[in-house]
């Protein structure tokens, strides 16, 4: 990934050029390995690659513009490539080239081990953080009509460092005010039914412990709000 390629697809974004366009361009060479007959692994590099210039990209852009990005995925998951959508083999699985996206998420969680003071080799600025969740938090207020692009367990892993441990962290305090900005309506929903993860992957934080909490709750958010009306959101 380089920055002239990030630069690019930002000049593209910002131009008056059809949104289909520049998502066809964008993945040009993604078919371009598939025709070409390369290898899965060679797919998967590819893939790797061009969501992780798009993420890098959301997170540095201010949350206010991101329109654009989030309209350009949207772009790039409906295409049909050679009037149908492609079936491909991603870390032994078969599925969708488009409507699936294979890997955003891989890179997205990715991008989750570079929070601020993470001790990573590249972590995110605190404003690069808080883009970044501002992205997926958009993406999550799509996901009743498109599921591929639910991320609420980010939501839940962020506001969790913000408001469940014995520190707040101020970088996920930042971020957690955007997943109330962007997907307000689909926290507070997710937090009505229930909706639950396997295992402790979204186990309460530190203050929490004790709590049987595998995902959302009315109880949890009544957490979450209270924290934030003290941060005077």
């Amino acid at each position: 990934m380089t920055t002239k390629q990030i630069e690019a697809l930002r000049a593209s974004l910002s131009s008056n050029a059809d949104v289909t366009t520049t998502a066809l361009k964008f993945t040009e060479s993604i078919a371009q390995v598939i025709e070409s007959g390369a290898s899965e692994e060679a797919l998967e590099e590819k893939l790797s690659t061009s969501w992780n210039i798009l993420i890098s990209l959301a997170a540095q852009t201010d949350h206010g513009s991101q329109d654009p990005i989030v309209e350009f995925v949207k772009a790039v998951r409906k295409q049909k490539a050679g009037g149908s959508d492609r079936t491909v083999t991603i870390w032994g699985s078969e599925v969708r080239l488009w409507e699936d996206m294979p890997l955003l998420g891989a890179g997205m969680r990715s991008a989750w081990n570079r929070a601020p003071d993470s001790g990573s080799e590249d972590d995110f600025s605190i404003p690069e953080w808080t883009n970044l969740n501002a992205f997926a938090a958009r993406l999550t207020a799509s996901s009743p009509a498109i599921p591929t692009f639910d991320y609420s367990l980010y939501a839940i892993w962020t506001m969790r460092s913000a408001f469940e441990d014995e520190t707040a962290d101020a970088a996920a305090v930042e971020a957690a005010k955007m997943w109330f900005l962007y997907a307000g309506d689909v926290i507070e929903r997710l937090s009505r039914e229930g909706k639950s993860f396997d295992g402790p992957i979204a186990k309460g934080g530190q203050r929490f412990g004790g709590k049987a909490w595998r995902g959302f709750c009315e109880e949890r958010l009544t957490v979450w709000k209270a924290r934030l009306g003290r941060e005077g959101y």
